[in-house]
Order: structure tokens, then C-alpha cells, then sequence
């Protein structure tokens, strides 16, 4: 977690007395167009860090919290239906959501680098039962559960009298692990510390003109 701590009081001290009472609507201002700036930067940046480019749902998982003029916080984070980002950002180990990880093998990715859940060649994704030439589990034969997964039959199906498959089978989909390491594959710390405090400052100017020019109290030059 990265905090910006704003001196309220360095503002009100800057600015001519009636004004002072416009710093909290200016500093809840700069503080909500700045959360809104970066929320932006940090899709901006998915597109050039995450392989692939970020799904919708992963884009749209950058959430931010305003702040009011009584209370001058303000967060920007992500939703917590996307626990899979914290891994992202941080590296660490990955825990299946069920029993064990769904890891590719012998499966053409879609563009954002994950298994297709679409139909036709992809049924193995949904572990479609109906479809014959994939099955999910451990082939007889073998034992262990680095041989658990999905499946496709490929040739003639069925056994011989003496037992042995007649076709042979293809790992598509490993079901081997219950966990594994991830890598950190987007900055997210760095995104927001290079754009938000620059952001803020040259906001902070730009909301305390527009408390001005609002504000019944007006000088006719200067702060």
C-alpha cells in the first residue's frame, strides 16, 4: 500500500483569509480528479507490463474511493473479485480457487495469455462431458497426480481385446498442482508514484483557481 499525506494547514497558510475556508472543497477536488488521473495511468500501464494486454474484466477492476470535504481521504484499489492482481502486482504463490490449477500443456492461448473458454477444439475448458474426445482426470494406465488433467483422444477410440487403446491420448490441460509461484508482472506501486504526486500538485493550482473564481470573496489579483 502506498499513502500520500497532504498538509491541509501549509495550504489555509498560503491563501488570503476569507479564502480559507474554500481549502477543504480544494483539496477534496485536487485529491478526486487525482484518483481519476491515475486510475487511468495504471490501465494505461497494464497494456505495456501484463503479456498480453489486461482483459475487460481485469481493466475494469481499478476501483477508487473520493473524498468529501470532511473527509479528506481518497483511495484507489482493486476490486476484491480480482485477488488474482495482488499476485500480479506483488509476485507470490498462487493457491487454486478449487482443488487444483488449471495449467496449460498442449493449448493454444487466447490473446491475453489464458485458456480459451470457448467451443468447438476449446470444450476441454468447460470439461464439456458430452464430448467424447476429452475426458478429465488420470489415464488408466497411470498413477499419481502429476498425470491429473484434461485430456483428448486422438485417433480410433476404444481397446483392443488384450486391453491396450486402440488410439492414443494428449495432455491438453495439467491438473497437477495445487499451487504455484508467480513472478511480478505489473508495477503497480511505481505506476502510481511517478504520475500521482506530480499529478496532485499541478491539480492542487488548477482546483484552488477554481474555488476563486467561485468564491463570494474575491481579490482582484493574486492568492
Amino acid at each position: 500500500m502506498i499513502q500520500m499525506k497532504l498538509n491541509e494547514s501549509a495550504l489555509a497558510s498560503l491563501v488570503y483569509p476569507e479564502w480559507r475556508g474554500q481549502v477543504p472543497f480544494v483539496m477534496s477536488h485536487a485529491i478526486n480528479r487525482t484518483l481519476i488521473a491515475s486510475r487511468k495511468e495504471q490501465q494505461k500501464a497494464m497494456d505495456r507490463q501484463i503479456e498480453g494486454g489486461p482483459t475487460r474484466f481485469t481493466r475494469s477492476g481499478i476501483r477508487y474511493q473520493s473524498s468529501k470535504k470532511s473527509n479528506l481521504q481518497g483511495f484507489l484499489y482493486y476490486a476484491a473479485d480480482r485477488p488474482y492482481m495482488k499476485t500480479i502486482i506483488d509476485g507470490g504463490q498462487v493457491i487454486a480457487t478449487r482443488k487444483k490449477l488449471s495449467e496449460p500443456v498442449n493449448v493454444k492461448l487466447d490473446k491475453f495469455g489464458n485458456i480459451p473458454a470457448g467451443r468447438g477444439k476449446n470444450k476441454y475448458t468447460a470439461r464439456k462431458k458430452e464430448d467424447p474426445k476429452f475426458f478429465l482426470g488420470i489415464p488408466r494406465g497411470k498413477t499419481g497426480e502429476r498425470f491429473r488433467g484434461i485430456w483428448q483422444r486422438l485417433g480410433k477410440p476404444g481397446y483392443s481385446k488384450k486391453g491396450k487403446a486402440k488410439g492414443r491420448i494428449k495432455l491438453m490441460v495439467s491438473w497437477a498442482r495445487g499451487s504455484r509461484q508467480q513472478r511480478q508482472s505489473f508495477n503497480a506501486y511505481k505506476v502510481f508514484e511517478k504520475h500521482a504526486p506530480q499529478y496532485f500538485r499541478r491539480q492542487l493550482l488548477v482546483s484552488l483557481r477554481k474555488a476563486i473564481r467561485t468564491s463570494r470573496n474575491r481579490r482582484p489579483t493574486g492568492f
